[in-house]
């Protein structure tokens, strides 16, 4: 049970997706504008793969089939059965009608009945990874925008990972029951749910270890350009709201409602405030 909730599988790919990525980043004679177009079509094509898999069951089989591990609940979807599917026709009560008229099955008609959605499957964490990827390198520099891309690819699976780990061997609580208890209200037993401190923290500080990579602390003359630098307090405050973007996002507010996707804000996020900082 510990070792399904760690959900190793998604966030091994999500690592390796943003690490062969950056490694593409330095390949290419210049991410912007040749990365931009490469992650522009590629996310436009995951995007046409997904509406073909909600609307077509063959290919739903087929993408289940190949990356069904990879994928969270809601992001699976469900087909109705073949009695929930003609639950509508079946219930019309003209049941005299469908006496005289028979169904009469050939390969155009098997083609034509197939099964409706009984629940529809969201865009899966990797379409918004694209996506913010293709958006930080085209609104920030190169060294902004492979940052925000490094964060994205370790802080996120790590905040889980830590989390989850230190959850199962009882030395880590959510933010939820955490405020429930400094509130004086009862959150319940029912631990797991959520993100948790240990998970915060843990993004917090891989988030400022990430910093270091492309940003330095002192100033560095290229032939292109000048590297911007980054003081400590800067990179801790970057790291403290990129945990809290990864804490809130996905989940649903009174007043805000839906909060959009972690893969998507976190690179948006990162880099907004390394463009203001620096």
């Amino acid at each position: 049970m510990a070792h399904n909730n760690l959900h190793l599988s998604r966030r091994v790919q999500h690592l390796l997706t943003g690490i062969v990525l950056l490694l593409i980043s330095h390949i290419l004679p210049s991410p912007y504008p040749v990365g931009f177009i490469l992650l522009f079509l590629a996310t436009g094509a995951f995007y046409c793969i997904h509406i073909k898999r909600v609307h077509d069951e063959e290919w739903d089989g087929w993408y289940l089939d190949k990356f069904g591990e990879l994928l969270r609940g809601h992001e699976r979807g469900e087909w109705c059965d073949e009695d929930e599917n003609d639950e509508g026709r079946s219930n019309t009560g003209n049941n005299t009608i469908q006496q005289q008229q028979p169904p009469q099955y050939n390969d155009n008609n098997k083609r034509r009945r197939r099964r409706r959605r009984k629940v529809q499957p969201t865009l899966p964490g990797a379409f918004y990874f694209l996506l913010g990827t293709t958006l930080s390198t085209l609104f920030f520099s190169t060294s902004i925008a492979r940052t925000a891309l490094l964060v994205l690819s370790l802080s996120d699976p790590i905040a889980g990972l830590v989390g989850v780990s230190f959850s199962n061997i009882g030395c880590n609580t959510s933010w939820k029951r955490l405020w429930g208890r400094l509130s004086g209200r009862n959150v319940g037993s029912s631990g797991g749910e959520g993100p948790t401190v240990a998970g915060s923290l843990a993004c917090a500080l891989s988030t400022v270890v990430c910093t270091y990579v492309y940003i330095p602390s002192v100033a560095i003359a290229t032939t292109l350009a000048t590297i911007p630098t980054l003081t400590l307090s800067s990179r801790i405050l970057i790291g403290i709201s990129t945990a809290f973007v990864e804490a809130v996002a996905g989940r649903q507010f009174p007043l805000i409602g839906d909060v959009m996707d972690d893969n998507l804000l976190i690179p948006i996020v990162v880099g907004g405030m390394l463009s203001w900082l620096e």
